[in-house]
């Protein structure tokens, strides 16, 4: 199993956003020297507690600090770009990171960002699935010519040079944000990896969902992209339990909490959902007990023994991907320090880490 690395926020909201932004790429920069295998960047615009719009600008930016590690997009938000344009972008980023770019697309059409850039509201989910699908389909096609046709049912392109091409080989990989419960045959059917989060899905729904998207990959559209199955969580690593829950119950107040009436966050355009079709509820309508069940707060030793039964649970599981800051509010120098001691202590207990 690798460990990955997951920023959304980015940084410590008590910092200046431009400030935060830097730092992001500092602690890319220090995961790289851990030996962690990728850093996975949000992509939440129209969002301001979430302020990261430009995940590819961001990955660009800290490739030319690191080595080895990878960058990866959770999740482009698809409704927001042309694919033609978007395939030029990552294929852009795809360069200069070296060929160190994944792609996890996520985002429903006819959401509320999406009406931002003019989409309709009434897209159904069915439709949104297949445009989501089609946009995929473009996106591979146009990184395997540098001439692009292309008759779709959402999208028209007559001989369109497509410039630059990615420096991977057939293309960056592409997976699928995973939060209900039907996204993960979805992927697995249109040849896409997954990564599903225990912020909507616990893990013995993840379980689950890992044996059906086994069940339901399909060799011949996955014969020119790779389709792991890796999972998001939540993670905070201090000398003592104690201290890991004094640190990240700063990052659960209740003041956060979404008790009655709709899903909607004041600081979001339209909000987001925070209830899913697991039945588990979303991470929003949590307090930070209930936080520690779906996540993991506790010593070195704690750390090891829950994500070895996620190992055991999930035995096809690729990268764990793991999130030190959820909402951004502890400081840099707080996250550097969780991060030096899981390398230190708990990485070594997972022998297939890719560098170390």
């Amino acid at each position: 199993m690798k460990f990955g690395l997951f920023w959304q926020v980015p940084g410590y909201e008590g910092s200046t956003v431009a400030r935060r932004h830097i730092e992001t790429i500092q602690e890319i920069t220090l995961g790289d020297e851990l030996g962690f295998h990728e850093a996975w960047l949000a992509e939440s615009p129209f969002y301001p507690t979430r302020p990261m719009s430009q995940p590819l600008i961001v990955a660009a930016a800290a490739a030319q600090h690191t080595k080895n590690i990878r960058f990866g997009t959770l999740a482009t938000q698809i409704p927001l770009h042309h694919p033609l344009d978007f395939a030029t972008s990552a294929a852009t980023t795809d360069i200069v990171t070296g060929g160190r770019l994944d792609l996890c697309l996520g985002g429903r059409y006819g959401g509320a960002s999406s009406q931002v850039m003019g989409v309709s509201a009434d897209i159904d989910q069915n439709t949104s699935r297949e445009m989501v699908a089609e946009f995929a389909d473009i996106l591979q096609k146009a990184w395997g010519t540098e001439r692009l046709s292309y008759r779709g049912k959402f999208w028209q392109i007559e001989d369109v040079p497509v410039v630059p091409l990615p420096v991977q080989n057939p293309h960056p990989p592409l997976l699928l944000a995973a939060n209900s419960d039907t996204s993960f045959t979805f992927a697995g059917s249109e040849g896409l990896g997954v990564i599903g989060t225990t912020f909507s899905q616990p893990i013995h729904n993840l379980e689950k969902h890992a044996i059906a998207f086994t069940s339901s990959t399909t060799s011949a559209k996955s014969s020119q992209n790779p389709q792991p199955f890796h999972i998001a969580i939540s993670l905070f690593v201090a000398e003592t339990r104690e201290k890991a829950h004094g640190l990240m119950s700063r990052n659960w107040r209740d003041s956060d909490v979404i008790a009655d009436g709709p899903p909607v966050h004041s600081s979001a355009i339209g909000g987001g959902r925070h209830d899913f079709s697991s039945g588990a509820g979303g991470w929003g309508t949590w307090n930070f007990n209930e936080a520690c069940i779906h996540s993991i707060y506790d010593d070195p030793e704690g750390c090891i023994k829950r994500l070895k039964m996620i190992e055991k649970k999930i035995p096809s599981l690729g990268q764990c991907i793991l999130e030190f800051n959820r909402r951004g509010r502890l400081t840099t120098e707080e996250v550097q320090r969780s991060m030096r001691l899981f390398a230190d202590q708990v990485m070594p207990e997972f022998s297939s880490q890719a560098h170390k």
